[in-house]
């Protein structure tokens, strides 16, 4: 069973890669020395620096920081949607809840095998490859293990579908795909370095 949000407006443009990351944006202009320049932030704004550091790639298991973002447990960085350009959504599936990119698809060469039966999958991988560009223009990129996380949960999504399949014939014809399909997506993380897309 799936439960899906309201469909969203069209996916606004984003910056270019020939745009230098968020971090490396020139700073504002300072002002000259002499002049005495008073700090206007109340303690109200203390809760938004520390929201505003949620960019800053966190220290430790980025395999489980993926996974914790795609299943939903820990919410997307307080500035994903303005850097990437889309909220994404949750659903509901028989395996747990996944988190999802609404722009995403199975991108399969001449749209070969089931890709509409892999669309769930697809479209919460998605989210996961954008969550590593999130980080790469922020300047603090994920290691390797988070786009292994994201490949990983790509797999077994794929598998809950083929195995959830009533008759014996579904279930190995969706199974054959599935193995095609994260091979597929494995090779090419593999590589690009596990690095993000």
């Amino acid at each position: 069973m799936l439960v899906r949000n309201a469909s969203v407006a069209p996916r606004p443009s984003t910056t270019s890669r020939s745009e230098p990351p968020v971090s490396q944006t020139p700073a504002a202009k300072v002002a000259p020395t002499g002049l005495q320049v008073k700090d206007t932030f109340t303690q109200g704004t203390e809760a938004l620096q520390r929201t505003a550091r949620v960019g800053a790639a966190p220290a430790g298991d980025h395999g489980k920081l993926m996974r914790e973002y795609l299943t939903g447990a820990r919410p997307p960085p307080a500035d994903f949607e303005k850097v990437m350009g889309y909220k994404p959504f949750a659903i509901q599936t028989g395996h747990g809840q996944r988190m999802q990119d609404p722009f995403g698809s199975a991108s399969a060469p001449g749209k070969i095998g089931p890709d509409q039966e892999f669309d769930p999958a697809a479209k919460t991988h998605d989210y996961g490859y954008d969550l590593l560009r999130y980080y790469d223009r922020k300047g603090t990129p994920l290691s390797g293990d988070a786009r292994k996380a994201a490949d990983k949960l790509f797999r077994e999504d794929l598998f809950h579908y083929a195995n959830d399949q009533k008759g014996f014939g579904d279930r190995l014809k969706y199974r054959t795909w599935a193995q095609i399909y994260a091979t597929a997506v494995e090779l090419n993380s593999r590589v690009q370095g596990y690095g993000p897309p």
